[in-house]
């Protein structure tokens, strides 16, 4: 689904399933999270939405209490070391579905507004060493620590999840004071730490990270990767295809709604809104097609719904017709798809 959309500068913001892995480890710490979601505004029962997200303010309000609630200095890497592949929806399937660790690293550069929009990473060759630098932070004195350390063992998590054994980074520079007991992070992260850096840098052998994965699925990649694209514009754009989408996410239930109906919704012309959204370079058969894809997937990766549900859901009339229609987007039946991610 090409395009070019319009697109602003969204509200700072962090991928809701994020808070996942920090309330798992509050709670297998005896500590009940639900008071201090409520207090911050923070709706768990969200999380497993596929636009929800959450102001970056707040997030990092939620990480600095749980610092406070547990004392743990180290619990950023905890959250880390607890969070599964589907937190990062598209982005995390992908990754592990890569050809080699580089790849998936490739793939974080690539994607990583989907973590957290002020989120700008790049990877730099140096001879036999790959480097991956991370966005600074600005610290300050209320800045949860804990939130730099989350976000670097997600990457080393991720790394060894997708080469589906443990590797190592060769050293990890990070801007962060040094902790009270550096031992614990050189323990957790299994390398060597500078602490105290103005800058955060993850570094590995390049022979270490480019090697062909046994099991890689590249097709199945792309396709998330469509995900991951899809996702990050449904919240950096205002443009008329992002209103058509949400319109036709609302009429699915009762069917594929057609162009007039969807036209009606919003208040334009038929013919003026197949004019503007040829502008945008999508019409609405490729809107209404990704977006039904998009959807699906999101529902048979959750496995919350039931595949004849999810035909329903989006406006199938029998769950054979998504069936066949699912193996004509993706080269996979419904099943094969949902095996593949669990």
């Amino acid at each position: 689904m090409s395009s070019s959309l319009i697109s602003h500068v969204p509200n700072p913001s962090v991928l809701g399933t994020l808070i996942v892995p920090i309330v798992n480890t509050l709670e297998q710490r005896g500590i009940d999270s639900a008071d201090v979601l409520e207090n911050l505004g923070i709706a768990y029962s969200k999380a497993g939405e596929l636009d929800y997200r959450v102001p970056v303010n707040v997030f990092n309000e939620l990480v600095y209490k749980s610092v406070e609630l547990t004392g743990d200095e180290a619990i950023g890497l905890c959250f880390a070391a607890s969070l599964q592949p589907l937190a990062l929806r598209g982005l995390g399937l992908g990754w592990l579905a890569s050809d080699t660790v580089y790849d998936g690293l490739r793939r974080l550069v690539r994607f990583a507004k989907l973590l957290a929009t002020e989120a700008e990473m790049h990877i730099e060759e140096q001879g036999e060493l790959v480097h991956l630098h991370l966005p600074r932070v600005w610290v300050q004195e209320d800045y949860p620590i804990a939130a730099r350390d989350f976000g670097v063992g997600i990457v080393a998590r991720m790394c060894s999840l997708n080469l589906g054994q443990y590797i190592t980074p060769l050293r990890i520079e990070i801007q962060r004071p040094r902790p009270m007991e550096p031992a614990r992070w050189e323990s957790m992260l299994a390398t060597q730490m500078t602490f105290d850096s103005d800058h955060t840098c993850m570094t590995w052998y390049l022979s270490d990270i480019d090697q062909q994965i046994v099991g890689s699925d590249p097709a199945l990649a792309r396709v998330n990767d469509e995900q991951a694209e899809a996702l990050i514009r449904s919240y950096t754009d205002d443009s008329l295809s992002r209103h058509v989408v949400d319109r036709i996410i609302l009429r699915l239930p009762d069917g594929p709604p057609s162009q007039g109906l969807i036209a009606e919704d919003l208040c334009v012309s038929n013919r003026t809104l197949q004019r503007k959204l040829k502008e945008e370079g999508v019409n609405f058969s490729e809107l209404l097609q990704g977006c039904r894809l998009q959807l699906a997937e999101e529902y048979l990766s959750q496995g919350n719904k039931s595949v004849a549900e999810t035909a329903y859901t989006l406006g199938f009339t029998e769950p054979s017709a998504f069936s066949r229609a699912f193996k004509r987007w993706t080269g996979r039946s419904p099943a094969q798809y949902r095996d593949s991610v669990d």
